[in-house]
């Protein structure tokens, strides 16, 4: 894979890493926390990919915030 091509999740697949379910994170893409895109013919039951890479910093963030807090 080129270091421009983006890899992408199914949503059940971020859910897997993030430990949540595909609802939740489907809330996290319309609260903008996490960037996807939908794949295949328009229309509601498109599915959608999440970028991999979002994933991750969304992680890394959340154990960041997790230190700050527990540091006070």
């Amino acid at each position: 894979m080129s270091s421009t091509e983006k890899e992408y999740l199914t949503s059940q697949e971020a859910a897997k890493i993030l430990r949540v379910t595909p609802a939740t994170v489907m809330n996290m893409i319309k609260r903008g926390q996490l960037r996807g895109r939908k794949v295949g013919i328009a229309g509601k039951s498109s599915p959608w990919r999440i970028y991999k890479e979002d994933v991750l910093r969304y992680i890394e963030l959340e154990e960041e915030t997790i230190s700050v807090k527990a540091s006070k």
